[in-house]
């Protein structure tokens, strides 16, 4: 529910974005593929957060390590939108033909690879963990007053984290091959 949420919020918000100055200025900025995938990203943060703190709330379990992981997230998102911000001048734009290997590509594949997987994670409730069951034979270390992980040991193992690797070990080749595309492009 909360992808299809997130993709409807994000068709909205890109088709009304001409029409809000610092959408406008945001959507030129990041190119519209870029505004797109970014926005996506947010809306996906928010809405995966907050629609699964209701189930997570009515169980009792609390909600301070899923929102400060969110946080977490929200901070290296706009570390990318800061990245993507200053790529999207000089990246090599989308071409009309149909060639196989269009460098215009690259920028819109890259942020796909390192952004929109976390968020589907996020949206199918990877910020709100399953309890295991304690194994009674292991020893369990004692912690005073602490039964759920802190946000970034929450972000550190399952599904983010693997998540996150995967994105980055594509995402981080198709950053390369846009930074040689931007050389290219600027040296011709």
């Amino acid at each position: 529910m909360a992808i299809v949420a997130s993709l409807v919020a994000t068709v909205w918000l890109s088709s009304e974005a001409y029409t809000i100055g610092w959408l406008d200025d945001a959507q030129q900025g990041l190119r519209d593929d870029g505004f797109a995938i970014i926005a996506c990203y947010a809306v996906g943060l928010v809405l995966g957060t907050v629609l699964h703190s209701v189930p997570a709330l009515l169980r009792g379990r609390p909600l301070a390590p899923a929102w400060g992981a969110a946080g977490l997230l929200a901070v290296y998102g706009a570390a990318v939108t800061g990245f993507a911000w200053l790529l999207a001048g000089v990246a090599p734009a989308m071409s009309s033909s149909r060639h196989r290997h269009d460098p215009g590509a690259l920028y819109t594949t890259w942020l796909v690879c390192v952004l929109l997987p976390l968020a589907a994670v996020v949206c199918a409730g990877g910020l709100f963990p399953r309890r295991t069951a304690p194994d009674p034979v292991a020893v369990q270390p004692v912690r005073p007053d602490r039964s759920e992980p802190g946000p970034v040991a929450l972000l550190r193992r399952g599904p983010l984290l693997v998540t996150g690797v995967f994105g980055w070990l594509i995402g981080g080749v198709v950053l390369i091959l846009l930074l040689i595309a931007i050389v290219i492009k600027i040296l011709a």
